[in-house]
Order: C-alpha cells, then sequence, then structure tokens
C-alpha cells in the first residue's frame, strides 16, 4: 500500500525532475514494502514456532495429566477393592456375630417356654386340686343337703 510522502523543496532541487521524484518514491514504497514482507514473514515464522511450542507444551500436558488420571485411578481401584474386602469381612464378622446372637436367644426363648410351660402347668394343676376340692365341697354339702331334707321327710312321713 502505497504511502503519500511530502518531498521537501531540497530534495527536489537535487533530484529535478518529476521522473526522478517518482523513483525516490518507487524506491522508498519498495523499500517499505520489503521490510513489511520481511516483517510479515518474521511474525510468520516466530508464530510458526510459538504454534510448535503451544502443541509441544499441550502435548506434554495431555501425556501428564492422562498419566496423573491413570494412577489416580489405579489408586482409587485399589482402595474401593481394599474397602470391599474390609466391608466383605465386617458383613460376614457382623453375620457370625448375628448368628451367635440368634442362637443365644433362641436358648433362652426355649429356656424361658419351658420354664414357662412348666409354670403353667403347675399353676393349672394347683388350679385344677383347687376346684377339685371345691367342687368335693359343695357336691358333699348338696349330698348331706339332700339326705337331711329325705330323713325329715321320711320322718314326716311315717306318722
Amino acid at each position: 500500500m502505497p504511502v503519500a510522502i511530502k518531498i521537501p523543496s531540497a530534495l527536489r532541487k537535487a533530484l529535478g525532475n518529476d521522473e526522478a521524484e517518482a523513483a525516490l518514491i518507487d524506491v522508498l514504497n519498495q523499500i517499505q514494502g520489503d521490510q513489511r514482507n520481511g516483517f510479515e514473514r518474521s511474525i510468520d515464522m516466530h508464530l510458526q514456532a510459538f504454534r510448535e511450542y503451544l502443541d509441544r507444551r499441550l502435548t506434554e500436558a495431555e501425556t501428564k495429566t492422562e498419566k496423573r488420571l491413570l494412577e489416580f485411578d489405579a489408586r482409587t481401584e485399589k482402595r474401593f477393592n481394599e474397602a470391599d474386602l474390609n466391608n466383605e469381612k465386617r458383613f460376614s464378622d457382623i453375620k457370625l456375630y448375628m448368628n451367635e446372637l440368634f442362637n443365644e436367644l433362641k436358648v433362652e426363648i426355649e429356656k424361658r417356654s419351658g420354664e414357662s410351660k412348666v409354670y403353667t402347668e403347675r399353676t393349672m394343676a394347683d388350679y385344677h386340686k383347687s376346684l377339685l376340692r371345691w367342687m368335693f365341697t359343695f357336691f358333699i354339702g348338696t349330698v348331706l343337703t339332700l339326705l337331711g331334707f329325705m330323713l325329715t321327710y321320711l320322718q314326716l312321713v311315717k306318722p
């Protein structure tokens, strides 16, 4: 892109004609273009080097991150496996302990059930004995009363 330049009058006098001025302007524009192209090439080269650097750093970061994730996965898997083993052991210990408690409870229930059965049988036998005693007492009382009524009747009827 050409730039408009004001040429000082002393330089105009030294160049002499318009063609020389135009040639000077063309030379300066060419120098400016070459510098711009050189800068663009330099910038492109530096950008390319920066892109390669960023790509290399990104690849290194991805590799490190992947390695860390794999290590983390391995550690986590190991911890979960250890936790599973601990939990299985705890659950089996709890299961054994609960079975022991249930067996003790079963024995205690059977013992108390037997004691309760004996107590109930003894109580029922005492109640039955008491009931038979009262029944016999009332039966004897009733028989004696009837015998008394019969004797009284027989004495009244015999005259």
